[in-house]
C-alpha cells in the first residue's frame, strides 16, 4: 500500500522567519534603557529596591548599609554603576558585581565592638549541592560583622574569624546554614535546596525560565536527581505517583516498555491522549508503535516508545504542565498538557560523574492457582480428581526467572569561562522474567555551550546517538504468549518433560517442536511455551541519531534573540521469525518470516525573540516567535510463508504464490508552522496579565476551507500575601490565579482528499469520502487555583479547579454498501472533564534530622455531553445517523468500549449469563443448566479511577537519606478475561475452592463447579460480567536509602561517593483484582482495563552507586 500526501515547502516560511528576525536585530540597534530614578532622599535600601524593580539583579548586604542616608538623586537611563556610584559617594561602602549579584560592604571592615583579647580563628572548607557539585559564589559571612567572603570555582572557602562568632552559608535558592565558630576547623558543608523558596525558577513552554510566584497557571518541577535514585528502563515510570493531575500507566509489555500518560482526563475521541513531551524547548511527535486492537496478537513492530530511550543522567529538571493554559503556546499539540525536559550542560571546572543501578526483578501481581486437583486422562483441562502424592507438582510461578536490569552512567564535564562542554554515555542491559526477552540500549551525548562574544553571543550544539535492540516484548494477547500454555497447563504432568522444546525430526531432517498431539493448540493457538520463547521471535533494533543547536543573541540587556534546530533520525528494523512446525495457524510447514523497516525523521526550527524590560512600576516580559515542524515517515515491509527451505529467513525464501505474502510500502509527510507570541505584564511584582496567542497551519488540514486554526490564552495572577500583612495567620505567600486558553489535537491524515491504495499491482478505487469541511479538535479550559506557603515557608498547599471542554470530536463511520465510498468522518460530540489537583508539602529541620514530605491529590471528572446529535445525517446517503444506542470503540470476545451520550471515555460493558426479570440466573429445571446471554450487554463500570493520590517522603540524617513513596488508585473497574480461562480449566484456585465448597452457588443453591464455569468461563473471554474487579490499589511504589561517604573516608580525587539500597512496587498494600491495574496492554485510548494474559507487573530490588571525581 502507498499513500501520498501532499506537504508545504518551506521556502516562504524561511523568507517569513527570516524578516522577523532582522527587523528584531535591527530594532535592538537603536533601542535602549537602563534605570530610571527620581528619589528625594531616604534609605539606601530605597534605592536598592528601585534598582531590583527595574532590573534582574538581586543584592548582598550587611543590614546596617541599607539604613545609610542618601540624598535627592534623580537619573534617567542610567546604568546600575552609576546609580550606585551617585548614591554611595562618600559613604565609605564598595561594592563588587558578579552575574546578577551586587555584593555590598564597607570599606573599613574594622569593627571596634570586636575584643582585641577574643581569639582569632580559621574556618575553612568545601561547599557543594546534595547531588555534590561545587557551589560557586555562596556568601560566607560572620554574623554582625563586615566580614565575609565568596566560595571559589570549587566550592572552596577560608574566613577568619573570633572563637564564639556565628558564620552563616547564604546562597539564593538554597536553604542558609549557621555554625559557630570553635578553634581552626574545616568544615565541609552540603546545602539543600530550598523547595519553597519564593524566587524559585522553573521551567515554562518554549523553554522559557520563569519565576514560579508570577505564573498564572500551574507548574510542577522535578529535579534531575528525582528520576534517577530508583530508576526504571523507561524514565516516564519514575514519575509515577509525584506529580498531581497525571496518571501513568506502564506498558504490559515488561523492562524498557511504552508508558501511558494522560493529564486531567482523557478529552479526544479518535484523536491523541497523551501528553506532549518538550525537550530543550522543542516538542517531540508521538512516536509509538502501534497499539492492539484486538485479544489475539500485539501488533506487528511490537512495543515502540521514542521517550523511554532519553538518559535520565542527561536530565536537568523536568516540569510538567498538566493544564493547557500552560501549554497552550503548543498549539494543536497542547491539548493533553506536557512534560517538559530540560537537558544538562557543561560547567567551568572538571566534573566527572559515575553511577550504576544493578536491579533485580520478579513477578509483582499474578492471578492465584491450584495444584490440588488433577487433570483427566488426555485432558488439557484440570477437572480430574485430587492429586496423589506421586504425581508432579506444578506451580507457574517456577517459569519465570529472576530478571535484571544494569545501568552504567558516565559524563564529563569541563570548560572554562566562555567554553563548556558536557559528555555522557550509559548503558542499560537488561534481561525480562519470561525467558529470551531482554533489551539492551546505549546512549552517547556530546554537548559544547560557547560564548562566541562573551556576554554577548552563545551557542549550543548538541549530537546524541543512540542504539537500542529488544527481543519478545509482549503484552498480552492469546496467540504467541507462553503464558497461556503456562498457566493453564495440565496439573499432575511434568511441565518439565517440556523445556527440551524441539527434538530432531529424523523425516524432515531437523529439529521440531515437542509438544504432545493430545494437547494441541485447544483452539487458542497453544504451542510448547519454551518452542515459543525461543522459536517464535520477535525483535526490534533501533538507530536514533538527534543534532540539536541553538543560537543567542543578547541584543540588550533586556532583549534576547534566538533560533534552534532539531534534527531527529530514526531507523527501526523489526524482523518476526516463526520456526518451521509451529501451528499451522502462524506459520507453514517450513516457517514464517516478516521484516519491517521504517524510518522516521523530524526537523524543528524556530525563531524567539525574548523581552524583560520594567517600566517604573510595571514589568513587561514577553517573547514573539515563528516556528516550523516536520515530520516524515517511510515503511517498507514484507512478509509470508517460508519456500522450500525451512527455517531460512530471508525475502528471497518467502513464498511469492502464497496468499499470506504482503508486501508494503508507504509513507507521509507532515508539516506544520506556526507563530506565536506571549506577553506578561506586572505591576508592582503584584498582580500579573498573561496573554498568548499561536497560530498553526497544518498539512493535515489542506483541502479544507482553512489551514489555519487560532489558539489564544489569557491569565491573571495577584500576591495577596504581598498586598496584605498575612505573618500574624502564619502565610508567608499567598497567590490567587485563573486562566483561561483554547489549544488543539491535530486531526489525522488522509481524510481531507481522496487517497488510494496499491495493493499487489492493483489500485483500490474505493475511498473514504474527502471530508473537505473538517474542522481541528478544540479544547476550551478554563482554571482557578492558589499557591500558599505557611509557617516561614516550612508548609505549601498548591490547589487548582479545572474545566474543560473538548468539541470538533471526530467519528469514523463505514459508509452504506450502496454508497460509492467505503467510509466517511464527521465533526460532531462534546466530552467535559472537569477536576481538582492538590498538593501539601511540609519541609522543616529537626536538629540533625531533616524531614520533608508532600501529598498529592488528583480528582478528575470524565462525561461525554454530546455524541453524535439527532437529526446528524449520513454524507454518502443522506439518511439519519442512527447512534442512540451507542458507539463501540473497541469490541473483542465479550469485551467492548462503548461511548454513550452522559457515559465516559472509559466505559467498559461485558456480556451476562441469562437472568430473569428478577435479577436470579436462569437455570434450566430439567438439566439444571445455565445459559449466557449474548444479547444483553451490560455496563460494568468505567477504568478512570475517581481519586489518585501520592505521599512521597525523605528524612535525612548524618550522610543517610531515606525515601519512600506510597500511591494509591481509588475506584475504576476491570475484567479479567485471563481470570474466566483459568477457571474454565480448572486451573485456579477459585475452581478448587468451589470444588472443596461441593460447587459454586447460584440462586442459593450449589453447582457443580465444572458446568458453572464451562458456561461462566466459556467461549474466547467467558462471560465477563463474571469478572469485573475494582482497580483500587494503594501500593509502597518506591523506596531508597541511600549513604553519602564522609569526604574524609574517601581518596581525597573523590569528591562525593553514595550508595543506595533501592526498591520499586516492594509492597502491594491493597489490590483486589487477579492483576495489577496500573498495567496496560495499551497505550492508547482504548483497550483499557481488559487483562488477557498480560505480563506481570515487577518487583525492583537492587543497589546503586554514584561516584563523583
Amino acid at each position: 500500500m502507498k499513500k501520498i500526501s501532499n506537504s508545504y515547502s518551506p521556502r516562504k516560511y524561511f523568507t517569513h522567519s527570516m524578516s522577523v528576525f532582522f527587523f528584531l536585530l535591527c530594532f535592538s540597534i537603536v533601542a535602549n534603557a537602563q534605570i530610571n530614578i527620581n528619589q528625594k532622599g531616604g534609605k539606601f535600601s530605597d534605592i536598592i529596591n528601585i534598582i531590583k524593580s527595574q532590573s534582574d539583579h538581586q543584592f548582598f548586604y550587611e543590614d546596617k548599609i541599607g539604613d545609610i542616608k542618601v540624598g535627592p538623586l534623580e537619573l534617567h537611563n542610567a546604568s546600575i554603576e552609576e546609580v550606585l556610584n551617585k548614591s554611595l559617594a562618600g559613604k565609605g561602602v564598595t561594592y563588587k558585581v558578579e552575574d546578577k549579584v551586587i555584593y555590598l560592604s564597607s570599606a573599613n571592615t574594622n569593627n571596634p565592638a570586636r575584643s582585641l583579647q577574643q581569639k582569632t580563628v580559621t574556618i575553612k572548607g568545601n561547599v557543594k549541592d546534595e547531588a555534590g557539585e561545587p557551589l560557586i559564589g555562596v556568601a560566607v559571612s560572620v554574623k554582625g560583622t563586615t566580614i565575609g567572603t565568596l566560595t571559589d570555582t570549587n566550592g572552596n572557602y577560608s574566613i577568619t574569624a573570633n572563637e564564639g562568632d556565628e558564620i552563616e552559608f547564604s546562597y539564593i535558592s538554597y536553604l542558609s546554614i549557621k555554625l559557630i565558630a570553635k578553634g581552626d576547623m574545616t568544615y565541609n558543608v552540603v546545602m539543600k535546596e530550598d523547595n519553597v523558596a519564593l524566587d524559585e525558577v522553573v521551567v515554562t513552554a518554549l523553554g522559557i525560565k520563569r519565576e514560579a510566584k508570577v505564573l498564572t497557571y500551574n507548574v510542577q518541577e522535578l529535579k534531575g536527581t528525582e528520576l534517577t535514585v530508583v530508576k526504571d528502563a523507561n524514565f516516564i515510570n519514575s514519575l509515577a505517583g509525584k506529580v498531581a493531575g497525571m496518571q501513568i500507566n506502564q506498558s504490559a509489555s515488561g523492562i524498557g516498555g511504552s508508558a501511558r500518560v494522560v493529564m486531567r482526563g482523557t478529552k479526544s475521541i479518535m484523536g491523541n491522549n497523551n501528553a506532549l513531551y518538550v525537550v530543550d524547548g522543542v516538542p517531540l511527535y508521538d512516536i509509538r508503535g502501534e497499539q492492539p486492537e484486538n485479544i489475539f496478537e500485539s501488533p506487528d513492530g511490537g512495543d515502540r516508545d521514542a521517550f523511554a530511550n532519553i538518559n535520565p543522567e542527561d536530565i536537568e529538571s523536568l516540569s510538567v504542565l498538566s493544564g493547557p493554559a500552560a501549554a497552550a503556546l503548543y498549539g494543536n499539540q497542547g491539548a493533553n498538557g506536557v512534560i517538559l525536559i530540560t537537558t544538562k550542560k557543561g560547567q567551568k571546572g572538571l566534573r566527572i560523574n559515575y553511577a550504576n543501578n544493578s536491579i533485580f526483578l520478579k513477578p509483582f501481581v499474578m492471578p492465584e492457582f491450584q495444584d490440588t486437583y488433577g487433570s483427566r486422562d488426555q485432558s488439557f483441562q484440570s477437572w480430574g480428581a485430587k492429586k496423589t502424592p506421586d504425581m508432579s507438582s506444578y506451580d507457574p510461578k517456577d517459569f519465570f526467572q529472576t530478571g535484571y536490569v544494569e545501568t552504567n552512567s558516565l559524563t564529563a564535564s569541563f570548560g572554562g569561562e566562555t567554553n563548556t562542554t558536557y559528555v555522557s554515555f550509559a548503558s542499560t542491559n537488561s534481561r525480562g522474567i519470561i525467558p529470551n526477552n531482554k533489551l539492551n540500549r546505549y546512549n552517547l551525548t556530546v554537548r559544547n555551550t560557547a560564548d562566541i562574544i562573551k556576554d554577548k553571543l552563545e551557542f549550543d550544539l548538541s549530537v546524541s546517538y543512540i542504539n537500542e535492540d529488544n527481543r519478545n516484548m509482549m503484552t498480552q494477547g492469546q496467540y504467541h504468549n507462553p503464558l497461556l500454555p503456562i498457566y493453564l497447563f495440565p496439573r499432575g504432568d511434568a511441565i518439565d518433560n517440556y523445556k527440551i522444546y524441539e527434538t530432531f525430526n529424523d523425516v524432515r531432517n531437523f529439529k521440531t517442536q515437542n509438544w504432545p498431539s493430545k494437547y494441541g493448540n485447544q483452539g487458542l493457538g497453544i504451542e510448547n511455551p519454551y518452542w515459543t520463547v525461543n522459536r517464535k521471535l520477535f525483535e526490534n533494533k533501533r538507530d536514533r541519531y538527534i543534532l540539536y543547536s541553538a543560537l543567542k543573541y543578547k541584543a540588550l540587556d533586556w532583549l534576547n534573540l534566538s533560533g534552534r534546530a532539531r534534527m531527529d533520525n530514526m531507523e527501526n528494523t523489526f524482523e518476526r521469525k516463526i520456526h518451521a512446525s509451529s501451528d499451522l495457524l502462524f506459520a507453514s510447514e517450513t516457517g514464517n518470516y516478516m521484516n519491517q523497516r521504517m524510518t522516521d525523521k523530524q526537523l524543528y526550527l524556530d525563531f524567539l525573540a525574548t523581552a524583560d524590560k520594567r517600566f517604573g512600576d510595571f514589568s513587561l516580559t514577553a517573547a514573539l516567535g515563528t516556528s516550523y515542524f516536520q515530520y516524515d515517515q517511510r515503511l517498507n515491509s514484507y512478509e509470508g510463508h517460508l519456500g522450500l527451505v525451512p527455517n531460512r529467513f530471508s525475502e528471497e525464501n518467502i513464498n511469492k504464490n502464497d496468499p499470506q505474502t504482503k508486501v508494503n510500502q508507504s509513507g507521509f509527510k507532515d508539516n506544520t508552522h506556526a507563530v506565536f507570541a506571549t506577553a506578561q505584564l506586572g505591576w508592582k511584582s503584584l498582580v500579573f496579565l498573561d496573554l498568548t496567542a499561536r497560530n498553526d497551519w497544518t498539512s493535515t488540514l489542506k483541502g479544507t476551507s482553512g489551514t489555519g486554526v487560532f489558539y489564544p490564552s489569557v491569565g491573571v495572577s495577584g500576591i495577596l500575601s504581598d498586598m496584605f500583612d498575612m505573618h500574624k495567620a502564619q502565610i508567608s505567600f499567598f497567590k490567587l490565579r485563573f486562566s483561561y486558553s483554547e489549544v488543539g489535537n491535530p486531526p489525522p491524515r488522509f481524510i481531507t482528499k481522496a487517497s488510494y491504495e496499491l495493493n499487489d499491482g492493483n489500485l483500490k478505487t474505493e475511498t473514504a469520502m474527502p471530508f473537505s469541511n473538517l474542522k481541528a479538535e478544540r479544547t476550551k479550559a478554563y482554571e482557578v487555583g492558589a499557591n500558599m506557603k505557611f509557617w516561614g515557608n516550612r508548609i505549601n498547599l498548591d490547589l487548582t479547579y479545572y474545566n474543560t471542554d473538548t468539541y470538533n470530536q471526530l467519528f469514523h463511520f463505514e459508509a452504506a454498501p450502496s454508497s460509492i465510498y467505503s467510509d466517511y468522518y464527521i465533526n460532531a460530540g462534546k466530552v467535559n472533564n472537569w477536576g481538582i489537583e492538590a498538593s501539601l508539602g511540609f519541609s522543616d529541620n529537626f536538629g540533625p534530622v531533616s524531614y520533608s514530605t508532600s501529598v498529592n491529590f488528583t480528582l478528575n471528572r470524565n462525561k461525554i455531553k454530546t455524541l453524535i446529535p439527532k437529526g446528524t445525517l449520513d454524507p454518502t446517503t443522506g439518511t439519519p445517523i442512527l447512534a442512540e444506542d451507542g458507539i463501540d470503540m473497541s469490541s473483542t470476545g465479550t469485551y467492548r468500549m462503548r461511548l454513550t451520550e452522559g457515559g465516559t471515555l472509559g466505559d467498559i460493558y461485558v456480556s451476562t449469563l441469562a437472568k430473569d426479570s428478577k435479577g436470579n440466573i436462569k437455570v434450566d429445571p430439567s438439566t439444571g443448566a445455565i445459559n449466557s446471554d449474548p444479547n444483553n450487554w451490560v455496563k460494568a463500570g468505567s477504568v478512570a479511577p475517581r481519586y489518585n493520590f501520592g505521599w512521597n517522603n525523605t528524612i535525612s540524617y548524618k550522610g543517610f537519606d531515606l525515601n519512600f513513596l506510597v500511591d494509591a488508585r481509588i475506584g475504576g473497574i476491570g475484567v479479567s478475561a485471563t481470570q474466566a480461562l483459568l477457571d474454565r480449566h480448572g486451573v485456579s484456585k477459585a475452581s478448587a475452592i468451589a470444588r472443596d465448597n461441593g460447587g459454586v452457588l447460584v440462586n442459593g443453591k450449589r453447582m457443580d463447579a465444572e458446568a458453572y464455569y464451562a458456561v461462566a468461563a466459556g467461549g474466547t473471554t467467558g462471560v465477563l460480567s463474571e469478572y469485573v474487579y475494582s482497580m483500587t490499589n494503594v501500593r509502597l511504589r518506591e523506596a531508597s536509602l541511600t549513604y553519602t561517604l564522609p569526604s574524609k573516608w574517601v581518596n581525597h580525587k573523590i569528591s562525593s561517593l553514595s550508595l543506595s539500597l533501592i526498591g520499586r512496587n516492594l509492597w502491594m498494600i491493597h489490590n483486589k483484582a487477579p492483576f495489577d491495574p496500573e498495567l496496560t496492554a495499551s497505550t492508547g485510548t482504548y483497550f483499557q482495563g481488559l487483562d488477557y494474559f498480560m505480563q506481570p507487573s515487577l518487583r525492583n530490588i537492587g543497589f546503586g552507586v554514584k561516584v563523583q571525581f
